[in-house]
């Protein structure tokens, strides 16, 4: 039986260990590239709600508030509430993932 020598074995076993590195590092890109896309996806979501979500705040602000403080409020100081409120921009809530 032939048997390698040592300087072929080391060479064998060095060759292994970077084919493992290899493995590993495209393993640990793998997992990283889905968890970004995990995230793009859970980030996509959010804006969703907040886009919602800042269109209730500005409906609210601009059509429940002045209805009602209708009531409340008279002449000038009602006018003046009413054209405030419904100047109130629609808030820019942006999503804090990605």
């Amino acid at each position: 039986m032939i048997e390698p020598n040592t300087e072929d074995r080391l060479e064998a076993e060095r060759i292994k260990i970077e084919y493992m590195k290899v493995q590993e590092r495209l393993a640990i890109q793998a997992l990283v590239s889905t968890t970004r896309a995990v995230l793009m996806a859970e980030g996509a979501i959010l804006q969703t709600w907040l886009d919602f979500q800042a269109f209730k705040m500005q409906n609210f602000s601009t059509f429940q508030v002045p209805a009602s403080l209708e009531g409340g409020l008279t002449g000038g100081a009602a006018d003046a509430i009413n054209k405030t409120l419904t100047e109130v921009p629609k808030p820019d809530l942006s999503s804090p993932i990605l």
